[in-house]
Parts: structure tokens; sequence; C-alpha cells
């Protein structure tokens, strides 16, 4: 049943974000982080890159990812393009066509302006089951993040990671798009409590971020996007 409902929910949030959504409705700056991923037909990771500007109804220009993501020649004019962003809590997405490749005086992209796009809200509340090794800075504990959200996490220990409202320091790395991404971040230790298991004794804890960066945010909301949209049964 849990399944399910979580499967309805998602459908329900798709179906609500199929709903025309207006370019200006983004309300995105100068320097809004964006994913690019191609349609060559060959399996792509999304490449990182950032909005310059736009041409209302004409362009949209966004820099050219950095070279050490690129291997070979990915951008190519006429290609289509499949752009992914989260700004605040939605997230949205589109697919455009590379209309120009500049190079010169520096390198970005000329993208048809977007014309269909969809949108999804992303709730701080939202979380996702997961199994993301971690390290407590402080101490040197070795974790496991079992679930995350945009502003904390659940996770899962031999050893106390501190007492309840210190602040400790979370090293892990997540996966967006098969691209292995690190994340440092500060969090409160909330809640504990023990159990046992195969005769081993656990320690779950609860803990909220702090001093959350605002590409670190970005982050974590991608990978919630991601993980609602590909994988419902994680959904907590």
């Amino acid at each position: 049943m849990y399944k399910q409902n979580v499967k309805n929910e998602l459908s329900e949030s798709i179906n609500d974000s199929s709903e025309k959504i207006n370019f200006e409705d983004m309300h995105l700056r100068v320097g809004q982080k964006m994913y690019l991923a191609t349609n060559s037909g060959k399996p792509s990771s999304p490449y990182a890159t950032s909005m310059i500007g736009y041409v209302q109804n004409s362009t949209l220009m966004v820099t050219m990812p950095l070279s050490n993501q690129l291997i070979g020649e990915h951008f190519v004019e006429g290609d289509q393009v499949y752009v992914r962003l989260v700004n605040g809590q939605n997230a949205y997405k589109f697919s455009v066509y590379i209309d120009k490749v500049i190079k010169i005086p520096f390198k970005y992209l000329h993208l048809s302006f977007p014309k269909n796009i969809q949108g999804q809200s992303v709730r701080k509340s939202r979380r996702i089951k997961c199994n993301y090794q971690a390290t407590i800075a402080e101490n040197s504990i070795s974790a496991n993040i079992i679930d995350l959200s945009i502003y904390g996490a659940g996770i899962s220990s031999t050893l106390p990671l501190g007492t309840l409202n210190s602040i400790v320091t979370l090293s892990f790395t997540i996966l967006v798009h098969d691209r292995e991404i690190p994340v440092f971040i500060k969090a409160i230790i909330k809640s504990t409590k023990q159990s046992y298991k195969n005769d081993q004794k656990l320690i779950f804890s609860g803990v909220e971020f702090t001093e959350i960066k605002p590409d670190q945010e970005f982050t974590l909301s991608h990978l919630i996007y991601q993980e609602i949209v590909e994988h419902p049964e994680k959904v907590i």
C-alpha cells in the first residue's frame, strides 16, 4: 500500500508538472546552474553549466561545460539537448536545440528558447531511502546515511556520532546522474536511539544540516528530484 501511495503521489505530481510553465515563472538569474544531457544515442552523463543570459523567445545562452567533463565533440549545432535545473524548491526540465557553438572570444552555447517546460515542487520534508557511506570528520567515525532530505539525514553507526545537539561534520559522496559529487556539510545531532541487528549494536541518529551552502542545497535538491522521478519506491 505504501509503495502504491508513493507512485500515485508521484503520478499526480508529474501530471501537475505537465501544465505549461512559462520561462519567466522559473525566475532564473545570470549564473543559474543547469545540467545538459545530449541526445546522441549514446549514454551521456549530464554536464554542469551556467546561464549567461537569454533573449526572450529567441535564445538561451549558457557556458560551455568545463573541458575536463568532455571527451570528444559533445555539442554539435542542430543537436537536441535536455536541460535540468533546480531553483528554490522547484525542479524544472525541458529540451532545446543547439543553435550555435561559440568558441571566440570564449566558449559558450546558444540554445533555442525553451517552449515546453515541466516543473515539480521539491518539498523540504521529502526524504529518500539511501545507503551512502559517510565519515564524521571530528572523530573519524564511519557511518551509513540511510535516509536523506535536503536539510537532514538519518544515520546508522556502531559508535556514537556525538552528544545530543552537538555539531558534527559529515563527509560523503552522492551519485547524481552517474556523476560522483563529494559533500562536506555540518549537522546538528537531534536524536539518537539504539538497536541490535545480528547481535551487533547499532546507533541510529537523526541530524539536521546547518550552515548549508547554496551549491550544497542545489546538489541535494537535484538528487532528491532525480530519485522522485526515477525511483519512487525510495521516497519516504
